[in-house]
């Protein structure tokens, strides 16, 4: 009796599938990953072979109309950012007498979605400058992370301007839209602006993106540049 063959066909892109991303109401859909294709030299019930999938994985395998081929599809959803592969393995059994079996380890790389947004270092900012800074140069920075890869984690970063045009404060300040240094464009005074606030936004490059906000707090501290004045008596004129 011979042992049973197993032959792993290329599906598409064989041993690679788009991850779905999570649904509020968390369903999900059968997607298929490979064809399995069985095959075994002997006759009757010593050439009938059974397949299954040895260990606890996310997929299991669907029997095609076509005899000895079956489809690994998944079996729930799929997390790239809780485990982003999985070994496979499969298990092909004749039902002779004795029985021979063999099996085949397939990779499945699962491949990323954009589903998550991008996340601040810190919630809210809150920055302490001395006044007289020097115009043009990095005052405080923000910083955010993506938990997805490639374009999905690319993140870019811009300061919400009000659509009412009221944008006194923001405007002189300019953020780096690549490493989210914020520069201030002119000396802040304190006799003249104690404390103000702005929001960030941080968007990922992913299809559709995905952004947050947040809150820049920043407070001016004083510096002993202003000279006493006596005010009486008066100098005579």
């Amino acid at each position: 009796m011979e042992g049973a063959t197993l032959l792993v066909c290329r599906h598409g892109c064989f041993g690679y599938f788009m991850e779905r991303s999570f649904c509020t109401d968390q369903i999900f859909d059968i997607r298929g990953v490979a064809l399995i294709s069985v095959s075994d030299l002997d006759s009757g019930i010593n050439g009938k072979v059974i397949c299954t999938i040895n260990g606890d994985v996310p997929f299991t395998l669907s029997p095609s109309l076509q005899e000895n081929m079956y489809a690994v599809v998944t079996r729930s959803q799929l997390d790239r950012e809780r485990v982003s592969n999985y070994d496979v393995t499969i298990v092909a059994k004749d039902t002779g007498e004795p029985s021979f079996s063999t099996e085949k380890t397939i990779r499945v790389v699962v491949s990323d979605v954009n589903d998550n947004s991008p996340q601040f270092s810190s919630s809210p900012y809150t920055f302490y400058i001395t006044e007289n800074n020097s115009p043009g140069a990095s005052v405080v920075s923000v910083k955010a992370s993506d938990r997805d890869e490639s374009d999905n984690a690319l993140i870019s970063y811009h300061i919400l301007r009000e659509a009412s045009g009221n944008n006194k404060l923001t405007s002189f300040l300019n953020i780096n839209s690549e490493t989210g240094d914020i520069l201030a464009l002119k000396s802040f005074d304190f006799e003249v602006l104690k404390k103000f606030q702005f929001q960030v936004v941080a968007t990922d490059s992913g299809i559709p993106s995905l952004s947050s906000n947040v809150t820049v707090n920043v407070f001016i501290l004083d510096q002993n540049d202003n000279a006493p004045v006596i005010l009486y008596p008066k100098d005579p004129s």
